[in-house]
């Protein structure tokens, strides 16, 4: 087993190249995941999903119902092949290496340069779980217990402590130190219990 690990990062995707080839539901998962965000998602499939053919009538990514052809990686980002040959998907991971595009072959780690994980989504939460490829069961294992521990209130509770931090910032006519008490209360456990069990507003009278 190798002493290298992947390297964690999230990346601003925002108006970036992405290419998914496959139009299969694992496909469309990728295809949602880049669309939350803000990438620009370009598909190549043959036979697409009838959801993926909806977010092309919709405008929300482009689709090419055909082949493969290796310009299509051209200046792309991010391609992520989920083709059901698993020939074709390793000669597309070697065109986009040639193109310098960093790709993601599902099931196939080899042909990888990055892996997606297993994640946590709660509203702008997002907790990503790699086991280095030793057990994708165990990171979904560890994936279900974050859920519950963040449940769904989480999104809006994280939202809310989004703008109260910014209002905290803002303020001029407050020292330093009560602006850092401020905001080390908002991250405390007590706040998220307050925030559930009173509302929006009893974590705003905290302030």
């Amino acid at each position: 087993m190798s002493d290298y690990y992947p390297y964690p990062v999230f990346i601003n995707m925002r108006g970036r190249s992405c290419i998914v080839v496959g139009g299969g539901k694992v496909a469309l998962r990728k295809i949602s995941d880049l669309l939350e965000t803000g990438a620009n998602v370009t598909v190549v499939a043959e036979t697409p999903d009838p959801i993926i053919e909806d977010l092309a009538q919709k405008g929300n990514i482009k689709l090419f119902r055909r082949l493969f052809k290796p310009e299509d990686i051209e200046n792309a980002f991010l391609v992520f092949t989920a083709t059901d040959d698993d020939s074709v998907n390793a000669e597309i991971a070697g065109i986009a290496k040639k193109y310098g595009a960093l790709v993601n072959v599902v099931d196939n780690p080899q042909y990888c340069d990055f892996f997606t994980g297993a994640v946590v989504k709660r509203g702008p939460l997002r907790i990503a779980i790699s086991t280095s490829g030793c057990s994708p069961g165990i990171a979904a294992e560890i994936r279900r217990e974050l859920n519950e521990l963040y449940g769904e209130s989480f999104a809006s509770f994280l939202q809310t402590v989004g703008e109260m931090r910014q209002y905290v910032l803002s303020l001029d006519d407050i020292t330093r130190d009560k602006k850092n008490n401020a905001l080390k209360w908002l991250s405390k456990k007590e706040t998220l219990t307050l925030f559930i069990d009173s509302g929006k507003g009893k974590v705003w009278d905290g302030i």
